[in-house]
């Protein structure tokens, strides 16, 4: 039987521990493939124990303002996005704290599901993500993370990350990959241009979240489309991992 292709930067997963994990394949070596997984560890496989995956990312989107007829939707533009790719968006609204926990749990939970991205209003004062029916305060709530080893968690929310004791502790506990947020207030053109970015170098690059997000920042400022620079010193997005 032929050996799998498996080219040097192309996705793939591997079963470790009883459970799919997600690599990139760094040198190719005949019936070998040199990876580095998702959690940054290197390892050196057979070719038939790889697979290619197919990637997919999980957005839980809550609505911005509180009348239930507003069309805003942002999981229209993201899918769309990823398309191009060939990528798969899985979409769920959420209006409160067991919604969340239930799409974190069940869909979160999907080897194929590499980054997890939640979109909805946040408040770095009082340490709080806004849901339609309800207030979550992260500090108080992490155990709705649990299980996601391995995956990068987006909060396309503002001032989020400040939450600098907040995001440590959940990435440690969690055993994320990485937390990349907001520090400061941004609105929907800009976050829009600020996510879109975030998913073209996950899925471009081997680059941890860390170096991602550095990029994102870099060309944000080149692309000069927000004032935001203006009255917020340093990089608008930041990366705990």
């Amino acid at each position: 039987m032929a050996t799998k292709a498996f080219e040097i930067g192309e996705r793939v997963v591997l079963r470790q521990k009883r459970r799919w994990v997600g690599a990139r394949v760094t040198q190719v070596d005949r019936w070998r493939r040199r990876v580095i997984t998702d959690m940054g560890e290197r390892k050196i496989v057979s070719a038939r124990a790889l697979w290619y995956p197919t990637e997919s990312f999980l957005m839980l989107e809550t609505r911005l303002d509180r009348k239930l007829s507003s069309m805003r939707n942002q999981g229209n533009f993201i899918r769309e996005h990823l398309a191009a790719y060939g990528a798969r968006l899985l979409y769920e609204r959420v209006h409160s704290k067991e919604d969340l926990r239930r799409f974190l749990q069940t869909e979160g939970r999907r080897s194929s599901v590499r980054m997890i991205h939640f979109t909805g209003h946040g408040h770095g004062k009082a340490g709080t993500i806004s849901l339609t029916f309800e207030e979550v305060k992260l500090a108080e709530n992490l155990d709705l993370f649990k299980g996601l080893k391995g995956k990068v968690i987006l909060f396309s929310s503002c001032e989020i990350g400040n939450l600098r004791e907040v995001m440590r502790t959940l990435v440690r506990k969690a055993q994320l990959a990485g937390v990349i947020a907001y520090r400061t207030e941004v609105n929907d053109t800009y976050a829009n241009l600020a996510d879109a970015m975030i998913y073209d170098r996950l899925l471009l690059s081997s680059d941890p979240p860390r170096k991602i997000v550095q990029r994102v920042n870099k060309a944000l400022r080149a692309l000069d489309k927000s004032d935001y620079q203006s009255k917020w010193r340093g990089p608008v997005l930041t990366c705990y991992d």
